[in-house]
Order: C-alpha cells, then sequence, then structure tokens
C-alpha cells in the first residue's frame, strides 16, 4: 500500500457544499451524534491569511489540527444515507473514498477553506 501522498492529508470540501449545505448537515450530524463537518475544519496562519487577507490583523491562528479519519468517517457514513445529505451526496462519497484511504494509511487529516 502506497501512503505518500496521504501524509497529513487536507481535504477541501467543495465550495457549493461548504457555503449552501453546511448547516444543515452540521445540524443532522448533532441529532446523529456524530461531529459536525465544520469542527473538522482548522486553518494555519498563512491559510487564514490567505482568506482574510489584510483584515487578518489582530487575529492569531490557534494551533494546526489533525482529526482521526476513522472519526471522519463516523461522521459522513452517518449522514451519506440521510434526506438532508442529498444536495451534497457525491462531495460526501468523495470524502468518504479519501478518508477510508487516510484510514488505510494512519494519517490525519482537516477540511480547509479555500476562497
Amino acid at each position: 500500500m502506497v501512503c505518500v501522498s496521504f501524509s497529513r492529508t487536507i481535504v477541501d470540501f467543495v465550495e457549493a457544499v461548504a457555503t449552501r449545505e453546511i448547516e444543515t448537515l452540521d445540524s443532522a450530524a448533532r441529532v446523529l451524534g456524530v461531529r459536525p463537518l465544520s469542527e473538522f475544519i482548522s486553518m494555519d496562519a498563512g491559510a487564514l491569511a490567505d482568506v482574510f487577507g489584510d483584515d487578518e490583523d489582530g487575529i492569531e491562528a490557534p494551533p494546526l489540527q489533525h482529526f482521526s479519519a476513522q472519526e471522519g468517517l463516523a461522521t459522513i457514513r452517518a449522514l451519506l444515507p440521510r434526506p438532508e445529505a442529498q444536495p451534497a451526496i457525491q462531495d460526501l462519497k468523495n470524502c468518504e473514498r479519501i478518508l477510508r484511504r487516510a484510514a488505510e494509511c494512519g494519517v490525519g487529516w482537516h477540511f480547509q477553506i479555500d476562497i
């Protein structure tokens, strides 16, 4: 098994899903008792500067976090059969495929906002 490309994998959640569906998916995750997708977002200072530009002054970035692929899979798999997930089903399936591979390789991951 080759895992080199998964070293500290960052999964960029599709912008449309992140902006239109994240609140609905997060609510469903809470009802299901799994970690909401938005809680898997983590960004380092450089990524925050890319997002906020000059408005970044005074914002202190917390340390970058990497999450267990198993925990991410638990959320994704709980959401997949839910009606609320249907607008984002292809993105969730893609995340499941990537996180399954990350779990096999034993590496951490996080979502990152990309504007």
